[in-house]
């Protein structure tokens, strides 16, 4: 029995970087600087045209993933193209995704790294098809969700702030029914937003853990050409 499964909403597409390496590509910066606005803006605008030309791709620096906001989740379901309906993420499974294991490449940081975090915003769709032996039921769709409460307590939650960009989240990329991955059609994002933070890895004493210190400005720095506030989505 094959279906479709069409789901939309607010989607987040989010890019984790590691800038350290380009200093191969002669941009060299120095973690324990005094980072001022205009300083930070120019090292964004920098950066980002290196993202847009896929040169941190190629230096193995990154990791990405795309995502949508539960709350805004729609659902509709189509079954041997003689059924279709909407459905609730209460009518499917959600499989909750250990957070770190979207996070390797913060996982894996030195102290002195420096990370760039760059966020796409809007509307956006996914499109599956799947294959259903015998009996169909919606209960045996599967969505990646990450619930960071399930592997980390609250304190960690609060100290790391670039859990904000991740917990709370449904992950249709992890999607499949019986284990068997959906394959998907079509995705389209509609950016809306896209802007940037920057984090440097610390050591905190005692116990000489690595936080991921976020440098803070008074608003998150649009990279879109757009100044007005970023709308937290």
């Amino acid at each position: 029995m094959a279906f479709r499964l069409h789901i939309e909403g607010e989607g987040k597409k989010i890019g984790f970087y590691r800038l350290n390496r380009l200093e191969m590509e002669g941009l060299e910066i120095d973690p324990d600087a005094d980072f001022d606005e205009e300083s930070i803006k120019e090292l964004f605008d920098t950066v980002n045209g290196y993202i847009e030309s896929g040169e941190l791709d190629l230096l193995d620096s990154s990791m990405k993933l795309t995502a949508i906001d539960p709350e805004t989740v729609r659902m509709v379901l189509d079954v041997d193209g003689l059924e279709e309906r909407e459905i609730s993420l209460d009518d499917i499974t959600l499989r909750n995704i250990d957070v770190d294991r979207k996070l390797t490449l913060l996982e894996s940081a030195k102290v002195g790294d420096i990370f760039f975090v760059r966020t796409e915003t809007g509307e956006a769709y996914w499109d599956f098809n799947g294959e259903s032996e015998g009996a169909f039921s919606p209960h045996n769709i599967k969505l990646g969700y990450l619930d960071c409460s399930e592997s980390h307590d609250q304190y960690d939650i609060l100290r790391e702030s670039c859990y904000d960009f991740l917990c709370d989240l449904v992950l249709p990329e992890e999607a499949d029914y019986n284990d068997e991955k959906l394959e998907l059609e079509e995705h389209i994002l509609r950016t809306g937003q896209v802007y940037g933070e920057l984090y440097v890895v610390r050591e905190e004493l005692p116990g000489h853990r690595k936080i991921f210190q976020r440098i803070l400005l008074e608003e998150k720095v649009r990279l879109d050409g757009f100044d007005d506030p970023v709308e937290p989505i």
